[in-house]
């Protein structure tokens, strides 16, 4: 599983701070870096925010997959983001992005990126990405 960057601006890191983690698993839930196109593999991923200010967070999450293929063509966004509400109390989140056909074979680097809105619906101050492994997509 690889670990990413995760950023709370405006606030210090002993009020609010966090961990993002991802990976690619195949359809037996095993993770992997090699995917048949037309089966049912995801990409998983967890988060968590701790801190004294977890409780005072509202808005929304929203994850997202950046797929950019080697040897070029342009950064795609494969699957529909995934969007969840702030749960207060909590700091624990998980989501798992189904990728069945959403991308053609080839060799591509993913990244999860990790973003917030505000309750206002306003862009947010915290987020982070991760960096999974080259996936190969076959057909």
């Amino acid at each position: 599983m690889a670990t990413g960057e995760f950023q709370v601006m405006k606030v210090p890191a002993e009020q609010l701070a966090g961990a993002l983690h991802g990976q690619v698993v195949d359809p037996g839930a095993q993770p992997t870096t090699v995917v048949k196109r037309g089966e049912g593999w995801t990409v998983d991923v967890s988060w968590e925010v701790s801190g004294e200010l977890v409780d005072w967070l509202a808005g929304c999450w929203q994850v997202q997959i950046i797929a950019d293929l080697l040897g070029g063509g342009e950064s795609r966004h494969p699957a529909s983001p995934v969007e969840m509400t702030f749960t207060p109390g909590s700091g624990r989140y998980t989501a798992s992005i189904p990728m069945r056909g959403e991308l053609d074979a080839g060799t591509y680097d993913l990244v999860v990126n990790l973003t917030t809105t505000t309750a206002a619906g306003t862009a947010g101050a915290l987020g982070g990405f991760v960096v999974l492994s080259k996936i190969v997509v076959k057909d």
